[in-house]
Parts: C-alpha cells; sequence; structure tokens
C-alpha cells in the first residue's frame, strides 16, 4: 500500500474512532425517550466542503427550494449535445442557456463571497461586446489589435470585481 492511501485510512479510521476502519456504532438505548439536545446532534451535520469555502457558505438563489440552476444546465446540455447532430440552431440556444446559467451561479458566488470568478465574469461581457463587433460591424477585428483592446478592458475589469470578492468574503466571515 502507497503512503498516501495509508495515511487516507488512517485519517478514515481517525474520523469514525474505531480501528477497523467501520463506524463505532452506538446501541439502540434511549431512542423512545424524548431528548431534544440528544436528538439535534443526532441530525446536526459537518457541513461539506463543498457548502462551505473558507468560512463562507455557498449562497442559495433566490428560488432556493427549485432547482432552476440544475434544470437550466440539463437543458443547456441537451440542447448543445442535440446541436451537434445536425443542429446549428440547437447547438447555439444550447451555448446561450448555458453560457446564462453558469454566469448566474458564478455571479451569485463571486458576490456573495464564496468563491471568486473574477477572470471568467470579466471575459464574459467583454467576449460579448468583441462577438457583437465582429457579427454586426466588421469582420476584420480579430488578431492581434482585438486582443490587446480585450485585455485592456479585461484586466482593470477582472481587478474591480477581484476586490470586490475579497470585500464580500470578509464581510461573510463576520
Amino acid at each position: 500500500m502507497s503512503k498516501s492511501r495509508a495515511k487516507k485510512k488512517q485519517r478514515q479510521r481517525a474520523r469514525t474512532g474505531s480501528a477497523g476502519g467501520s463506524p463505532t456504532r452506538r446501541p439502540h438505548v434511549g431512542r423512545d425517550v424524548d431528548d431534544p439536545p440528544a436528538q439535534a446532534a443526532a441530525n446536526a451535520r459537518r457541513p461539506s466542503r463543498l457548502e462551505v469555502r473558507d468560512g463562507v457558505r455557498r449562497p442559495d438563489a433566490i428560488w432556493a427550494p427549485f432547482p432552476l440552476t440544475e434544470i437550466g444546465m440539463a437543458v443547456g446540455i441537451v440542447l448543445f449535445l442535440l446541436g451537434f447532430a445536425g443542429a446549428p440552431a440547437l447547438l447555439l440556444a444550447g451555448v446561450g442557456v448555458l453560457v446564462v446559467v453558469v454566469a448566474e451561479l458564478c455571479l451569485r458566488e463571486h458576490f456573495a463571497g464564496f468563491r471568486s470568478h473574477s477572470i471568467l465574469l470579466a471575459l464574459l461581457p467583454v467576449t460579448v461586446v468583441h462577438l457583437a463587433v465582429v457579427l454586426l460591424v466588421s469582420e476584420d477585428w480579430r488578431g492581434p489589435p482585438a486582443l490587446l483592446a480585450d485585455l485592456v478592458v479585461v484586466a482593470p475589469l477582472a481587478w474591480w470585481l477581484q476586490r470586490n470578492f475579497r470585500r464580500a468574503q470578509n464581510r461573510a466571515r463576520r
């Protein structure tokens, strides 16, 4: 067994509290007695690393119990995959749905201080404007000058977004 696997096993044993690696079982005693503190302790669970990051909880959407974001991602992926079957309109629709859903999720997490998405959020509007210029104004907007112009806009926007993330993270930790 490698050292990393041995250390992983050791951590698992330490968490479960037994040498055999299986969780220790408590006897079926006192289940009929109403003991709210014991019941609350039994129902309480430690949040996973996906729910809390650096002391900040993952923000809920305003439609929290309804999984709209997940449904949007599923619809976007299905449209995207159907687009590969020969329907370019479905491919573009899938990309559009995925961009909107991912942008919403990134904005929510970023401005709640949960996870920084500064570069992605800075690139999204610049990409949309660049695409609009190419499609509506001139197809010649490409190459090093276009890249330089995009970077001149992305850099300060990413810096501003990162500064706002740090502020939100500090607020959420208090």
